[in-house]
């Protein structure tokens, strides 16, 4: 059972990471930061851009994709791949729910092979909710 707030147990399966948490803010206000340039740095890395359907976005860190859906108060999807060949092309969602009067924010990265380490990709994106979570008290 999860926490009322704080981070879940990472889920991990062979092509699949998930990791989520309650945030004590609305729904509202944590799609709100994501769509903030600090919001989207905080989950795409620095010059990452989400924009609509089919915006291709770049990090300066070497990571790029596209958005393949954006779902206003529920959910960004988007592919994504490394330079390096760390991992891709696979998939990221990010999904918002209600938990209570806060948020529930949980990110998959799905379409991974065998040989991702999938330990370094967990802390990856919890430290993105670590982002996510500082930006939305900010505003």
């Amino acid at each position: 059972m999860p926490d009322e707030i704080g981070v879940d147990v990472p889920k991990i399966t062979d092509t699949a990471i998930t990791v989520s948490r309650v945030v004590p803010a609305s729904v509202k206000d944590v799609w709100k930061a994501l769509m903030t340039k600090e919001g989207a740095e905080a989950l795409l890395g620095e010059g990452g851009e989400i924009g609509e359907k089919g915006h291709t976005w770049s990090s300066v860190n070497g990571k790029s994709g596209v958005i393949r859906s954006l779902h206003p108060l529920e959910q960004i999807r988007f592919s994504i791949r490394r330079e390096d060949g760390r991992f891709g092309p696979s998939m990221v969602s990010v999904d918002l729910g209600v938990q209570g009067d806060k948020a529930r924010v949980a990110i998959t990265h799905s379409s991974l092979t065998e040989d991702v380490d999938k330990g370094w990709l967990v802390s990856r994106w919890e430290a993105a909710l670590d982002r996510i979570e500082v930006h939305v008290a900010e505003l």
